[in-house]
């Protein structure tokens, strides 16, 4: 039974959007030799392949790495290094032999407002990064995109100003042994998959943008699936991402928080070029699925809220969907539906259908049954990495998500099976709270179709309720100089107007000076307090605060 199989990020396409690392003036220390802070245990190849070759037996989340626990604290472990401003700089090397490709989980992990983080290979070649503060969640799990290679550099960099603690507690490392591929120079999925900037793919760009490639830890492994962010009768832009159960069934809520949602991830051309994307977000919260063995006795499908926000740069799309019973009509071409998909955790691919009926998985009438047909291009068709992809009808709207099937590249005829999306709004055996319907109809609209949109300002559109405001004033806008004073602090804010005034404290607590700004650089005499350090609080118009430290010399 083919479900689904994962592929490692292909941090290429990340690294190239990447800053290079602070450089420090001061002499590095042996970190730039690639002395690893921490060797993992040696893992036992046998033992990796016998976990995956089971997940492939048993139709579940196909297992592609694994998470090696290993609980420790980075800022007590890495190797620390500091300018003469005060600025700070800790390195944390760690090599799981053998890996093709490595990632960390946090348990505990929080970035103060100022600081920032990237993470790359030993070698320098693979980068991602500078991450900050919007990195962290609630509940207090990340994970890092992963690095090609078997050695990894976590670097954290902190401005002298910064006045809050970080907190980077590990769970353990991500070891990665199987469908990782250098995107550069290896092809991931099958031969005949064709990519969404092929013909294919021209009346499908809105759709193309609301699929998604998913990273989910399950039972001590990590797989891959592929999801889908859909639209709600609400228009209200909550981030429903719609995957297959099979995907999920043995992650726990720790597990959901630490899955990566990746958007954007596809070629620039039809056959060639390598993806740039570096959209990725980590967490979510499992909102219901099927209750039903991943297909067994339902539809199979699970819906995932994200909990970090999207950019709105990344300019992605909510798909609309179908929950009536109508079967699907053919298009003016003769196709009956379209498939989007992350095959074999490849860069998105298309896929057209040409016959589309009812059919039996494991229960009659559960299931879309779905064959493939050749286009101009070539002859698409779903792999292990593809469970849970959408498939659209003519009018653009998802009918149903991608249990299983046997179609490959060398057998392109045979039919693949999608849990039909009237049967995921009622239809399983499931508590009534996790019928689909009480979440992409959470208004009782009644309504059982609606089209995809982007976020906008109109009914038709998702968050039509908000109204958008300039980006708040962040910690890095306002500059501050130097770190330790003799006579005159210069603090720069080009955005001054959005500031209400500053308050010096002591570092006791006690308030010695406040003012307010009326210029992009406001200079305060300083010569008169006496030596130590010092707070300044930066209040916004809009009534928040962030703080920076200064010394007094």
């Amino acid at each position: 039974m083919k479900k689904l199989y994962f592929v490692a990020f292909i941090l290429f396409s990340i690294t190239i959007q990447a800053q290079e690392p602070r450089t420090f003036v001061v002499e590095p220390n042996t970190f730039w030799s690639h002395t690893s802070s921490l060797n993992l245990p040696i893992q036992d190849t046998r033992e990796l392949w016998d976990m995956a070759n089971e997940s492939d037996k048993n139709g579940t989340l196909p297992i592609y790495g694994k998470i090696i626990e290993y609980p420790l604290n980075l800022l007590e472990l890495g190797n620390w290094t500091y300018n003469s401003n005060g600025d700070a700089l800790m390195t944390f090397v760690v090599k799981s032999e053998g890996a093709l490709a490595m990632d960390i989980f946090f348990n505990e992990f929080y970035i103060p407002e100022g600081a920032e983080f990237f993470v790359y290979s030993a070698d320098r070649h693979w980068f991602a990064g500078p991450f900050n503060q919007e990195e962290n969640q609630e509940s207090g799990f990340y994970r890092t995109p992963e690095v090609y290679g078997d050695e990894l550099v976590f670097e954290y960099f902190v401005p002298a100003g910064v006045m809050e603690t970080a907190k980077l507690s590990v769970r353990g490392f991500g070891h990665y042994f199987r469908y990782v591929h250098d995107d550069f120079y290896e092809r991931a999925s099958d031969p005949c998959e064709i990519d969404v900037k092929c013909p294919e793919g021209d009346s499908w760009a809105d759709e193309i943008r609301s699929v998604v490639k998913l990273s989910i830890p399950a039972g001590g492994g990590v797989g891959l699936c592929t999801g889908t962010l859909v639209n709600n009768t609400s228009y209200d832009c909550t981030k429903y991402v719609l995957t297959a159960m099979h995907c999920t069934e043995e992650s726990t809520t720790s597990d959901f928080a630490q899955v990566v949602v990746r958007f954007n991830y596809q070629r620039n051309s039809c056959g060639s070029g390598i993806s740039a994307s570096a959209q990725q977000k980590t967490g979510t919260n499992r909102r219901a699925d099927s209750n039903d063995g991943g297909g067994a006795s339902g539809s199979d499908f699970c819906l995932l809220e994200m909990t970090q926000a999207i950019p709105a740069t990344w300019n992605v799309y909510y798909a609309g969907w179908d929950a009536s019973t109508t079967t699907p009509t053919a298009s003016s071409e003769g196709w009956k539906a379209i498939c989007i998909h992350h095959p074999a955790g490849d860069v998105k691919k298309i896929s057209t259908a040409g016959t589309l009926v009812s059919g039996t998985w494991q229960a009659a009438g559960n299931h879309w049954r779905v064959n493939w047909i050749q286009t101009v291009t070539n002859w698409g068709v779903t792999e292990g990495g593809s469970s849970g992809s959408p498939i659209f009808n003519k009018d653009h709207r998802i009918i149903g998500t991608l249990t299983g099937g046997g179609s490959y590249c060398d057998t392109p005829t045979a039919p693949d099976y999608y849990g039909k999306m009237d049967k995921h709004w009622t239809g399983n055996p499931n508590p009534s709270n996790e019928d689909l319907v009480d979440w992409l109809d959470a208004a009782g609209t009644g309504l059982q179709q609606i089209d995809g949109s982007y976020v906008g300002s109109s009914l038709s559109q998702p968050c039509f309720g908000v109204v958008n405001v300039e980006e708040n004033i962040a910690f890095q806008d306002v500059t501050i100089f130097p770190s330790q004073v003799t006579s005159e602090l210069s603090i720069q804010c080009d955005r001054f107007d959005a500031l209400k005034g500053y308050t010096i404290y002591t570092q006791d607590g006690k308030q010695i000076l406040n003012g307010s700004f009326n210029s992009t650089r406001t200079m305060l005499s300083l010569e008169n307090l006496a030596s130590g350090m010092y707070f300044i609080q930066i209040q916004r118009k809009d009534g928040s605060a962030f703080n920076k430290k200064f010394i007094k010399l």
